[in-house]
């Protein structure tokens, strides 16, 4: 009879060794020189035919019968086809993750997204976004900061989600729950098992909030609203300095986002074509992403002399902003229809517009480029807008193609494609236009 079955004080051996029990079919004890005593249990694996050994606990922790017992439960688990491997791996996973609190797992995750990686465009943190992410996360952590990331809900996730929509921001509950899966997924990876389920189960159709839903998908200027703006900004009264009012009309006239057009540099200006570098490119954190080379028409020219003319002409950039750098883009929406620091009356306010932001200007030239006969892809490539298959993308029509009329008569766009059918064909054929002869 082995020794351990009749003693609860267990003596070393000369040698290592493994003893079986007598009592429970698979329970052993495993000896070694030094004195250390640990309980076993092995069973053999029916899909890879060899056996499996548990290991149950060391001595004095667990006597023989405390062992023996655990073993017995273990036996019935595999004689109803359980996986013993499995069932340690989860119960494990569970205690971890009841130790992680919210705050530390969103505390780790932003301090992922700020770590410095080598992108093409130069070392940036991993995700360029993070201060927004990190807002994001300021109400969860006021709710859940100290409550295990483990036991946060969906039940608890509709609760917030819902909070944002009461408050009247449908938008930014939609992107709040989205960063939310985005890390809880960070934190269900192999190197943290933080938890073992993502929580952020997709919303029914019905429980989504809609984005704008009370208001008009964009904003256009009329042709009135056109003059107003484009005259008033040249008003000596207007609010703000005149580099940043000039960076309003050039976005007018190129359709580049403003942030693209304050990222300007003097060296990316031709005569025919400004190139906006990758590093400032809305769309760099593509794999795919590439610089911006965007035509100049004489509008645009015009601007950018003035521009130009104004301050150092040998500056690196064409909207200088403070510490080197170029004008921060988020000054020209508060300058526009926002409300300062300082409480200084806004352009829309000095104008007599409503609500009008500057991105409401690349709605407004995508408008009037659609009523000059131009068809949605040549207006998304114009937009700079990125599509997989290399024409307009979906969000060219459904977000900035709104139905205002702007100019006096829309194009027919087969008035304008038989238009260049004529001028082609004259050029190959010699022919000279003639003189219209009026009817009598």
């Amino acid at each position: 009879m082995p020794v351990f079955i009749t003693k609860n004080h267990l003596v070393a051996s000369a040698e290592r060794k493994t003893i079986s029990d007598n009592k429970q079919l698979g329970f052993a004890l495993r000896t070694t020189p030094n004195g250390v005593f640990t309980f076993y249990y092995q069973h053999l694996n029916k899909k890879t035919g060899k056996r499996d050994w548990h290991v149950i606990g060391t001595h004095p922790e667990w006597t023989p019968e405390r062992a023996r017992n655990e073993a017995t439960r273990l036996a019935g688990l595999v004689a109803t086809d359980k996986s013993i491997k499995a069932m340690r791996r989860e119960k494990a996973l569970q205690d971890r993750a009841q130790g992680v609190s919210f705050q530390r797992l969103a505390d780790e995750y932003i301090d992922y997204c700020k770590q410095p990686v080598a992108r093409r465009w130069g070392t940036v943190p991993r995700k360029e976004t993070w201060k927004g992410i990190e807002y994001s996360f300021k109400r969860p952590l006021e709710w859940w900061a100290d409550k295990a990331a483990s036991a946060i809900t969906s039940s608890d996730l509709k609760e917030l989600y819902d909070s944002y929509v009461a408050d009247g921001h449908p938008a930014q509950a939609n992107t709040v729950r989205k960063r939310l899966k985005v890390m809880f997924d960070w934190g269900m990876h192999d190197d943290r098992q933080y938890l073992a389920v993502n929580p952020c189960r997709p919303l029914l159709e019905d429980d989504r909030a809609v984005e704008r839903a009370d208001t008009e998908d964009g904003r256009v200027l009329t042709a009135d609203e056109l003059r107003t703006f484009w005259h008033g900004l040249d008003h000596p009264d207007c609010p703000g300095a005149r580099l940043s009012r000039l960076a309003l009309k050039l976005s007018l006239v190129t359709m580049l986002r403003t942030g693209e057009c304050v990222a300007i540099e003097r060296d990316g200006v031709t005569d025919t074509a400004v190139t906006i570098p990758l590093k400032s490119v809305k769309s760099r954190r593509s794999k795919k992403a590439r610089e911006v080379v965007q035509p100049l028409n004489s509008l645009a020219r015009e601007v950018l002399d003035e521009v130009f003319s104004i301050g150092d002409t040998q500056r690196k950039y064409a909207f200088p902003g403070r510490f080197g750098s170029h004008m921060l883009q988020k000054t020209l929406p508060t300058l526009m229809s926002g409300q300062t620091a300082r409480k200084v009356q806004n352009i829309c306010t000095f104008l007599g517009l409503t609500d009008v932001t500057p991105h409401d200007l690349r709605r407004t030239g995508a408008c009037i480029l659609e009523q000059l006969g131009y068809d949605d892809a040549l207006i998304g490539k114009v937009m700079t807008h990125k599509a997989t298959n290399k024409e307009a993308a979906p969000v060219t029509r459904k977000h900035y193609l709104v139905p205002v009329q702007i100019i006096a008569r829309p194009v027919d766009p087969r008035v304008k494609a038989l238009n260049d059918l004529d001028k082609a064909l004259r050029e190959i054929i010699g022919a000279k236009p003639k003189a219209l002869r009026l009817a009598a």
